[in-house]
């Protein structure tokens, strides 16, 4: 297994090796990648020392982080407007963060500002090849990752992306964020292993909606849970409250024909559930299901969602000295560091950078080859837990299972640490 964070006897003096300083009485426990067996060798084009690198390597422009021997880039939106622009600054923040923590790395992190327009975004990917990054980390937004795509995936050299559409993944481009599949895959699983096997859904007719009932479809087939209805309605800034409306009337014709009700879009949860309550579906006879969107205190302070279940990445982990690590202890130093609190996506920005200077210690010129970077064993990051990379693209990621209860949430089915605790 391979992993930031690893138990085994086999592993752990080496481990306790590279456990940074202390920061404010807390150790800050980063450490490499540590491989259980040796790697494959691998071959192939635009890792490490690729045949495809340029020539002539130029000398980086903007902003540098780090000064190991190794380049990599980081493809952000920083002088975006709005939310934009902050993740942007957040995803720098954090790879910023991660250098510190790793003062060993032999990294060097060129940060390229891929702006508001997506078709800077291949512009800057260009920039980073002729600069001689090995891989990319970045950029955020679905397009953005696209464009730069077309430009790196034909010098071999791969990106590991923040966006949650799964349809920009492809060989070499890693998406590491939590997919709406991720979601529904690990809902679904949870309710049938705990003996639901008959739902209605409520889903938005949007591109979201639509990913996610392939999703439901798909996952409810395999788990052996009997979908009655999936009831659509219009979604924007506000849900369409005749839609829900209607959905509503329609479930409620079913209602003793079903032990659940699934509603993947938070902005339409609590609305949902009141009008389902209102048709005499109540969370007393029904387990409403969520998805991560559901991680917010607007829907845990529900009444009507009293009992429902949603996954979520764990906020606290574990490491082998039993130290806290997780979002929750990522968030707190950036925010004595930073002035802010940080957007979620910011501890994938962090556990990125850890990832690509770890494989730098451990793997050698085969450091971001596929083989290295799609291992089944999978990695285990500081911010949110266990995650594997498929050859595709897509990343498979662990997830609790919350339950609310009384205005708040509570962690009913812990995340898998590792690759046996995720679907084959």
């Amino acid at each position: 297994m391979i992993g930031f964070f690893r138990s085994s006897p086999l592993v752990r003096p080496h481990m306790r090796s590279l456990i940074k300083h202390a920061v404010s009485g807390t150790v800050v426990g980063v450490t490499a990648l540590l491989a259980a067996c040796n790697p494959t060798t691998l071959s192939g084009p635009g890792f490490g020392t690729g045949t495809n690198q340029p020539l002539t390597i130029a000398e980086p422009t903007g902003e540098v982080l780090g000064s190991g021997s190794v380049r990599v880039a980081l493809l952000a939106p920083i002088s975006a407007q709005g939310i934009f622009g902050q993740s942007g600054q957040a995803l720098r923040n954090a790879a910023a963060m991660a250098l510190q923590d790793y003062s060993s790395a032999d990294l060097q992190v060129i940060v390229k500002d891929v702006g508001q327009n997506t078709s800077e975004a291949s512009q800057q990917a260009s920039k980073a090849l002729a600069e001689g990054a090995q891989l990319v980390i970045g950029p955020l937004r679905s397009d953005a990752v696209k464009r730069a795509g077309m430009v790196l995936k034909p010098a071999g050299v791969p990106m590991i992306a923040f966006t949650t559409d799964t349809g920009a993944a492809a060989q070499g481009v890693y998406l590491i964020n939590f997919s709406p599949e991720n979601d529904v895959e690990r809902i679904i699983s949870y309710a049938a292993s705990q003996g639901k096997r008959s739902l209605a859904a409520i889903v938005p007719q949007t591109p979201y909606g639509n990913i996610v009932e392939a999703a439901l479809r798909q996952n409810a087939a395999r788990y052996g849970v009997r979908v009655m209805t999936i009831e659509n309605y219009k979604s924007g800034n506000q849900p369409d409250p005749f839609g829900l409306q209607n959905a509503a009337e329609q479930i409620a014709k079913l209602k003793d024909q079903i032990d659940a009700v699934f509603v993947p879009e938070a902005a339409a949860a609590v609305s949902a559930a009141q009008l389902l309550a209102g048709q005499g579906v109540r969370n007393k006879s029904v387990t409403f299901l969520g998805t991560g969107q559901w991680d917010q205190p607007t829907i845990t302070r529900e009444p009507m969602l009293d009992g429902a279940w949603y996954p979520a990445p764990p906020r606290v982990l574990r490491n082998l000295d039993g130290r806290t690590i997780g979002f929750d202890s990522f968030a707190r130093r950036y925010a004595a560091q930073f002035g802010s609190e940080p957007p979620r996506v910011a501890s994938l920005a962090y556990d990125s950078v850890i990832l690509a200077a770890a494989l730098v210690a451990q793997a050698g010129e085969r450091r971001f080859a596929a083989d290295t970077l799609t291992d089944p064993n999978g990695f285990i990051g500081f911010g949110d837990g266990f995650f594997r990379f498929r050859r595709d693209g897509t990343s498979q990621r662990s997830l609790a299972i919350m339950q609310i209860s009384k205005g708040s949430s509570s962690i009913v089915s812990d995340a898998p640490m590792s690759a046996a605790g995720l679907p084959k």
